[in-house]
């Protein structure tokens, strides 16, 4: 499938995806774990990878990406179908490993394909490929983990709270970040020059604290060490939060009000970054026990997907449409499509953090 077809395809497929989680999560009517994998498997999943193949190339300064990029997205899609079906059914053993198996080569492939993008390339690498590589890793852990499982059936809360976190603030945080860095500037239609150097600085910061905290989580079950995992996860939080606080410093600094407007892609992509920072105590939470699953990846799923994915969407989608040279076509759909934007975040953003806390 063409790069014009498959991208948007993707998003739509990942907004309902998420839109439809957040109403299971909400509500109850399915299993936290159905409709954390129809968010994230289902949607997210395949949705990342295939931004990645599309970014990587503008990156690299290199050509088109041609099928050796787009099979890694519809592998994961594949992935995620089998790991919906599983738990949507008997939540068969067989079935789950499959999927992370499925993900797994998907991961492989993409990163595979990057590294050798990256070699391949004149100039000096862009520090957004480290993120994304980064990201990639923290995605193959997650996977690890669950066919760990039935190794370790004793150990299995354990592993299950470190593909959640590797997951969410490891794989989906590090790829947002890596990309938000350039994606926010440009829709706003200005220059970050301090971006390359967050991007360098911040990355040791960013992997040590998705590492810690769910290297943290995933030991508190266990009494012996509960402290030191408490005291492991909140050090992780708080590096974490460094970088996420020190970028939207940089974007206060840099944009100011522009980042407050009703309309437009970049105050959806700031509440989505909001999302994700007022998230992390929840995340932490859930870990100590004190927070149920369906609350923290409820919350996740409103206050920093849905704003996220919507608003790179809305700006992106026109140029993933008709790639090429922009008119007056791009920009009218872009307007149309950002419309209430600003609105539209702010108001997932306070209503994700409100579903997490109430609950």
């Amino acid at each position: 499938m063409s790069r014009p077809t498959l991208l948007p395809l993707l998003a739509v497929a990942a907004l309902l995806a998420l839109a439809a989680a957040g109403v299971l999560l909400v509500t109850g009517l399915a299993a936290p774990q159905l409709a954390a994998h129809m968010a994230f498997a289902l949607g997210v999943l395949p949705l990342i990878l295939a931004a990645m193949g599309y970014f990587v190339p503008v990156l690299t300064r290199s050509t088109a990406p041609g099928f050796a990029a787009w099979w890694p997205p519809l592998l994961a899609w594949a992935a995620g179908l089998v790991a919906v079906l599983a738990f949507a059914g008997d939540h068969s053993r067989n079935g789950l490993n499959l999927a992370a198996i499925l993900g797994g080569l998907a991961a492989l492939g993409l990163g595979g394909w990057t590294l050798d993008r990256t070699r391949r390339m004149f100039g000096p690498r862009h520090r957004g490929l480290d993120w994304y590589l980064a990201a990639l890793g923290f995605l193959l852990l997650a996977l690890l983990a669950v066919l760990l499982m039935p190794a370790f059936p004793a150990q299995r809360n354990s592993l299950r709270l470190f593909h959640l976190h590797a997951n969410l603030l490891g794989f989906v945080g590090l790829a947002a970040l890596g990309t938000l860095q350039v994606l926010l500037p440009t829709c706003l239609g200005q220059a970050d020059p301090d971006a390359a150097l967050r991007l360098r600085r911040d990355l040791k910061w960013a992997l040590a604290g998705a590492l810690l905290i769910a290297v943290g989580t995933s030991s508190m079950p266990t009494a012996s060490v509960s402290s030191v995992a408490s005291a492991v996860a909140l050090l992780g939080a708080s590096a974490y939060a460094f970088v996420v606080l020190r970028m939207l410093r940089a974007w206060l600094s840099r944009f100011g009000s522009a980042l407050l407007q009703t309309h437009g892609a970049a105050p959806s992509l700031a509440a989505a970054t909001l999302g994700l920072l007022g998230l992390l105590p929840f995340g932490v939470g859930h870990g100590f026990g004190w927070l149920p699953a369906r609350a923290a990846v409820g919350g996740f799923v409103i206050a920093f997907l849905l704003p996220l994915v919507s608003g790179a969407a809305a700006h992106l989608l026109p140029v993933w449409l008709r790639p090429g040279a922009q008119g007056p076509w791009h920009l009218s759909l872009r307007a149309r499509l950002c419309r209430w934007g600003g609105v539209r975040g702010l108001l997932l953003l306070l209503l994700g953090l409100v579903i997490a806390v109430a609950s």
